[in-house]
């Protein structure tokens, strides 16, 4: 028995009869992506009853541009609901998310938290401001569906450069197939060059182990091998 299996075993003898899998399209540090039959191929073998979401809060709108054989979506039948976040790679103002389900699930998210409001508070006949949906729909009307696979095509493409310059010099380091975000292990990258090119670490402590780069719009070839060239002047000092 797998763990994952041990571990739905465990739970089932605790009581648990239903269970609700948040699988990852793109984990805000490392990019990385689950694959959702892993847990919804052993629930249908074990007869569970189950539901399961997409947390595409970063790859939403990265990974099935980049990667088009990716079965990820509504298309697979087992998704019950998807989350992206439009302030991350659209650049929507911050606190901009989309959140769609399949029929008949909308209605355990409704509230009717704000007294003042008759009927459920919704996004724009509640309290919600408007603003940022108007700004989701004006950025995907601008670029189009072909306009933003230019653009996340181009982002793969100086991503891969990065990862070979890596290579080249020896650093190690983690990219997720068909994601933009570099990771490379703390010990390869002196404060200095984290403060020089604005690397984002994994934690903000002394116990941080990672840093990652994002490659945007803004960051092109050039900013990649500024970069690579400072690591590679670090790297005698760790040998």
């Amino acid at each position: 028995m797998g763990t994952l299996e041990t571990i739905i075993a465990d739970a089932q003898a605790r009581g648990k009869k239903y269970f609700i899998k948040v699988a990852n399209l793109g984990t805000t540090m490392f990019g990385s992506v689950d694959d959702p039959k892993t847990y919804t191929d052993l629930y249908e073998r074990l007869g569970i009853r189950y539901k399961l979401h997409i947390d595409g809060a970063y790859g939403g709108f990265v990974y099935p541009f980049s990667n088009t054989a990716s079965t990820i979506s509504f298309e697979d039948l087992n998704v019950s609901s998807i989350t992206i976040d439009a302030h991350k790679m659209l650049q929507a103002p911050y606190g901009t998310g989309i959140f769609i389900c399949r029929k008949g699930l909308i209605e355990n998210t409704l509230t009717k938290e704000a007294e003042y409001v008759e009927g459920m508070d919704l996004t724009l006949c509640g309290s919600r401001s408007g603003t940022n949906a108007v700004a989701v729909w004006m950025i995907l009307c601008t670029y189009g569906p072909n306009g933003w696979f230019e653009k996340i095509s181009i982002l793969q493409m100086r991503t891969s450069w990065l990862c070979k310059m890596l290579d080249k010099i020896g650093i190690p380091y983690f990219r997720e197939p068909f994601m933009n975000i570099v990771t490379i292990n703390a010990e390869f990258v002196t404060e200095a060059t984290a403060a020089r090119f604005d690397l984002v670490p994994q934690k903000h402590d002394s116990s941080n182990q990672w840093y990652k780069v994002v490659v945007m719009d803004h960051v092109e070839n050039e900013h990649l091998a500024l970069l690579a060239n400072a690591l590679n002047d670090n790297v005698p000092s760790f040998q």
